[in-house]
């Protein structure tokens, strides 16, 4: 991996951050913001009867939110470039809390749409910011682990996202799940303000013409569709879970056993981080893939039974939570003085993938046939990336 920061100078030109409560901050933020793209998933029902819609054209508001996160990741880098990624991360985490304030006043699908792409606007600079960030001021020795921990904790938003949201909406009401989250992103915009270090301009060269195309080499390609297939896939598998799950699906606690499933495998993934540092990304990140295609066959396998399906995603996201820091490792190492910019643009396919999948499972007519699907398609990502570390 490279030493250089995202700036293309040592960390420690521009000081280096606290390990510990960096990553606390930057991963507990991530799980707010990026959380909230997926809350949308179990409130299907309670936004379509809102918005006087179905529950599958509720679903866009949830596409709505990817596309957007998308658009925000991509601008992300040159606003980073003139006004610093922290300050960037807390201004659009404020305006974030804002509109999700106005979330439950929505009572058409076109105001809930347009009010959640306003959400995943702001929160679209979180992502790419965070591991930029994370690039340019955590000791190069320390990144792996770093990435792994933050990574992980967003994986685990598709996850928590739709647990706090079907609690909350069954303890409480379904408004809740976004006013009850506004306070808790104005002190985490407070706290990360607070923790994480100032910045000033960014050199020109990073983010000139020479930056953009080093981001868009033909060696970075790759990197950006294998997440692409990736995140489209895990939101895809969850979606399809909403919409039509296992027949023995009996009642909500049965949802929330198997959106639970995939927690322990995430801090699996933590807890081997050190280990798996120790491999090259590439080969981390095939190995990833691989995984994640075989959870993919099984769940396509698990018939009706809840059980085999849980495991099955358990697999799907260890696989997933270690492909995120590898591929976030090699883009940082191919692009150079150029990171910024490229994780930018890494976080763009990642939310275009998360999107494109919030509706690709609408055109299935089951889960077997949808989870039978992905697992080709992660295949054939498997079979490009293994040609790829053959030539490295």
């Amino acid at each position: 991996m490279s030493k250089l920061s995202v700036a293309g100078a040592p960390p420690a030109a521009l000081g280096t951050a606290p390990f510990a409560r960096t990553v606390a901050t930057v991963s507990v933020m991530g799980v707010l913001v990026v959380g909230q793209m997926y809350v949308t998933i179990p409130l299907m029902s309670e936004l379509g009867d809102a918005w006087g819609v179905s529950a599958g054209a509720a679903a866009a508001s949830t596409t709505a939110f990817a596309f957007a996160h998308a658009v925000g990741s991509l601008v992300s880098g040159p606003l980073s470039t003139r006004f610093g990624r922290r300050t960037v991360m807390v201004a659009n985490v404020l305006a974030m809390a804002v509109v999700t304030t106005l979330m439950p006043l929505a009572t058409s699908l076109a105001t809930g749409v347009t009010l959640r792409a306003l959400q995943g606007l702001f929160a679209g600079s979180f992502i790419p910011m965070s591991y930029a960030y994370l690039h340019a001021r955590i000791a190069p020795h320390r990144v792996s682990l770093a990435l792994t921990v933050v990574s992980a904790c967003m994986g685990a938003t598709v996850v928590i996202g739709q647990v706090e949201a079907q609690l909350v909406a069954s303890s409480l009401d379904w408004v809740w799940v976004f006013w009850g989250t506004v306070p808790l992103l104005l002190v985490g915009a407070a706290v990360s303000w607070r923790v994480l270090l100032a910045e000033g301009r960014q050199p020109a060269a990073v983010s000139g013409g020479a930056g953009l195309r080093a981001a868009l080499g033909a060696r970075m390609f790759p990197l950006y569709l294998v997440i692409l297939i990736g995140a489209g896939s895990l939101t895809a598998v969850y979606t399809g879970v909403q919409l039509f799950g296992p027949a023995d699906v009996s009642g909500g606690g049965t949802l929330l056993a198997l959106r639970a499933s995939a927690l322990p495998a995430l801090l699996g993934a933590i807890l081997l981080a050190p280990a798996l540092a120790r491999i090259p990304a590439p080969r981390r990140a095939a190995g990833a893939l691989m995984v994640t295609a075989a959870a993919m066959l099984a769940a396509a396998l698990s018939g009706d039974s809840a059980v085999a399906l849980g495991a099955a995603l358990f697999a799907f996201m260890a696989g997933f939570a270690t492909l995120g820091p590898a591929l976030i490792q090699s883009v940082g190492a191919r692009a150079g003085g150029a990171q910024t910019t490229a994780i930018a643009l890494y976080g763009f396919t990642l939310n275009v993938g998360a999107g494109a999948g919030a509706q690709l499972a609408a055109f299935f007519g089951g889960f077997s046939t949808l989870a039978l699907f992905l697992a080709l398609v992660l295949a054939v990502a498997v079979g490009g990336v293994l040609r790829g570390v053959r030539r490295t």
